[in-house]
């Protein structure tokens, strides 16, 4: 052991001396506690082992990625934090869901939020697998909406939304409750009802795989969010240890969400990333049904500001029962939520006489009741989200930009 670490030492000095690029911190602590260790086992033709070195392999690409892509040297620096984020969920979602034994995950924290994602909701999601029939029950509570989106694809083939329902089509009881059925075949649905009828029911497929759930929050202060549990229906499997093939399949799992939540700048509007200070009217259909709600029309777009300044939004908002207005960095991160402005819900924002609203989007405080914060992004991108209005003619947002010295 002694020789090992002298020879490590010697290599150490060489490597230094000729400019390679030695290990530090954690890294350099990894190098030597390795030195002098035996394992005669050969584990490396493990699947999971190789989804591992897949996972790290697209992990590296990713970070040269942003090395390249970032325009200024904040985004860069965010950048890094972003790319833990995105790995944190994508494990959480992915690798630590049990189909055999499913539990609600909160995909967000109160600092984390990637994805594109609204701000003022609460997103859970559960692997599953088609084999099982499910029942989900919980309360309702009093947020404006809450939906769920079930998928199906597995391993790295794209995610699609094969059942879908929302709290309007809920039956819920005197007491809040609700139960959901997720079955291959139509079971007795009285059998599971409540006061207000049967319980819902959605027919999956054999590669069903998930469910994501959005809570939408018009006011955090005030709102009752829903509860939620999940089981397998029927007989319960019984448990044995993850196998080599469980674990790989999970890896694989988080390798194709970490893909699809890194790269949501290059494939939803990518336009947006060269047209700047302007909107595009969309919906699920052309976003993917897996990755957004089916009851949203969205307006999304991208600014791009001086420190001088400022971008100033109008719009008209249309007859909904909730809709926000959220800003997002270059990785379609909302920044930091918890101590700046950078999302407005129905319930939050000023309106005007004639119910239309204008935002001011600014590096620093104009004071402007409904001032949403860049947090130092001369460049992002910006999202409203109107529930239950596709297919309404609203207006597009008028944008404005203008000197803060302007306004």
């Amino acid at each position: 052991m002694i020789k090992k670490l002298i020879v490590f030492g010697l290599v150490l000095s060489v490597g230094v001396y000729i400019g390679f690029q030695l290990p530090r911190g954690a890294g350099l602590i990894v190098a030597l506690t390795s030195v002098g260790s035996n394992n005669e086992s050969n584990y490396t033709r493990l699947k999971s082992n190789q989804a591992l070195i897949d996972f790290k392999a697209m992990f590296d690409r990713t970070h040269q990625m942003v090395l390249d892509e970032a325009q200024t040297q904040q985004e860069a620096i965010e950048g890094m934090r972003w790319l833990l984020r995105v790995m944190a969920m994508s494990a959480e979602v992915a690798a630590d869901g049990n189909p055999r034994y499913p539990h609600f995950q909160q995909m967000d924290t109160l600092a984390r939020k990637v994805g594109g994602d609204n701000p003022d909701a609460e997103y859970h999601n559960v692997q599953i697998d088609g084999q099982y029939d499910y029942i989900i029950t919980g309360t309702r509570g009093t947020v404006p909406y809450i939906g769920f989106t079930i998928t199906g694809g597995k391993g790295m083939t794209p995610r699609r939304q094969v059942g879908y329902i929302n709290d309007l089509e809920l039956n819920v009881g005197d007491q809040g409750n609700f139960t959901l059925l997720l079955t291959k075949e139509k079971p007795d649905l009285d059998a599971y009802g409540n006061s207000a009828g049967p319980a819902n029911w959605i027919q999956i497929p054999e590669d069903a795989s998930g469910i994501l759930v959005r809570e939408y929050i018009a006011d955090r202060s005030t709102e009752v969010l829903p509860t939620l549990s999940i089981e397998i229906l029927g007989e319960q499997p019984p448990f044995v240890p993850p196998t080599d093939d469980d674990i790989a399949n999970a890896l694989i799992g988080t390798s194709y969400a970490f893909l699809k939540l890194s790269t949501l700048h290059k494939y939803v509007l990518p336009e947006l990333l060269e047209e700047k200070n302007r909107f595009i009217q969309t919906t699920s259909e052309s976003l993917g049904g897996a990755i957004s709600s089916a009851d949203n029309l969205y307006m999304v777009g991208s600014y791009q500001l001086a420190q001088d300044e400022a971008l100033v939004v109008r719009v008209e908002p249309p007859q909904s029962r909730y809709w926000n207005f959220t800003l997002e960095s270059r990785w379609h991160e909302t920044t930091d939520y918890l101590h700046r402005p950078v999302s407005l819900t129905l319930e939050e924002v000023t309106y005007e006489d004639d119910g239309k609203v204008e935002f001011v989007i600014a590096h620093q405080n104009p004071e402007h009741s409904n001032w949403l914060d860049t947090s130092g992004q001369e460049f992002g991108f910006m999202t409203f989200r109107w529930l239950g209005s596709k297919g309404d003619n609203i207006p597009m947002p008028d944008v404005e930009v203008v000197k803060l010295s302007d306004l």
